[in-house]
């Protein structure tokens, strides 16, 4: 997952409600098991003037290696609108969407990769065990991972095994969130601090003890919508409807950090507008920061 600074949908219901179309697929063909999802639009993301900076910074090393690899079967980055990144049991994986075709076996042998057959489909494995498969004849959908996920995929997809949709966590979580953000993300609750990154200054964040404030954290979402400034939302699943009482009045108390930050001595906090709330065991956090 990124860092909170800078760069910061089951079936009909979630594809009406999300212009992306690439989330509501993905939830329907993942296993029930996935720990941790993110979707970008790459096609969005592209336009903003300084995206090669936020790709370099912020991309995420499996992508890169799945980029890498998507080459020897002549897919191009820019020819990715939609992805769909997850971690499960059988580790990294996830959905394409865009405007590539599907490659034919031979020509992937040509590129060095082994082939094999799965549910009578041709799945694409390079040498670093990144395996492809192509969900349609004529391409413009693929799913990458290990070839265990895959066949998991492949299963759900099938109706072997439940999928996503049926996580009451996930669901509840994305729908919580914007519908129509171009970067989105689900993640267990111990991510967070790493999500959070050194967004709030050293010199501060040891007076707020961050690892005792997130402990209550069992999941969380995020949204960024980007334009002149990046809006972040969060939703915050708490172990309790007290943990979430107790963590939304200490993150209230945020709107006071830039006091605390110039006393400390340290750089003014670098977002604004926070915005709180608390119910029941959600915590709805919106916060706006600057594009660097």
């Amino acid at each position: 997952m990124k860092k909170l600074l800078p760069f910061i949908a089951l079936g009909a219901l979630l594809a009406n409600a999300l212009h992306a179309n690439l989330l509501p697929e993905a939830v329907l063909a993942f296993p029930a098991q996935t720990t941790a999802l993110e979707y970008d639009s790459l096609s969005t993301l592209r336009a903003l003037p300084n995206y090669k900076e936020l790709r370099k910074q912020y991309a995420s090393a499996g992508l890169q290696r799945t980029q890498k690899d998507l080459l020897l079967l002549g897919v191009t980055e820019d020819q990715i609108t939609e992805v769909v990144m997850a971690a499960g049991p059988n580790g990294f994986f996830g959905l394409l969407a865009g405007t590539f075709r599907a490659t034919s076996a031979s020509e992937a042998v040509k590129q060095g990769m082994t082939t094999s057959a799965l549910d009578e489909q041709s799945v694409f494995c390079a040498k670093d065990g990144i395996c492809f498969l192509f969900l349609t004849r004529e391409g413009g959908r693929l799913a990458f991972g290990t070839h265990p996920q895959l066949r998991a995929i492949s299963e759900v997809r099938q109706g072997l095994a439940p999928s996503l949709s049926a996580n009451s966590t996930f669901t509840n979580l994305i729908n919580r969130m914007e519908p129509h953000s171009p970067v989105f993300g689900v993640a267990p609750g111990s991510e967070i601090g790493l999500w959070v990154g050194d967004s709030i200054p050293k010199a501060l964040s040891s007076r707020l003890d961050l690892t005792k404030m997130f402990a209550s954290i069992d999941t969380f979402a995020y949204s960024v919508i980007v334009d002149s400034k990046v809006h972040v939302v969060l939703s915050l699943l708490c172990s309790s409807d007290r943990s979430a009482a107790l963590l939304g009045t200490t993150l209230t108390a945020v709107s006071g950090l830039e006091r605390a930050a110039i006393s400390a001595g340290v750089a003014p906090l670098p977002f604004n507008n926070v915005v709180v709330n608390s119910t029941s065991r959600f915590v709805a956090v919106r916060l706006d920061t600057s594009i660097r």
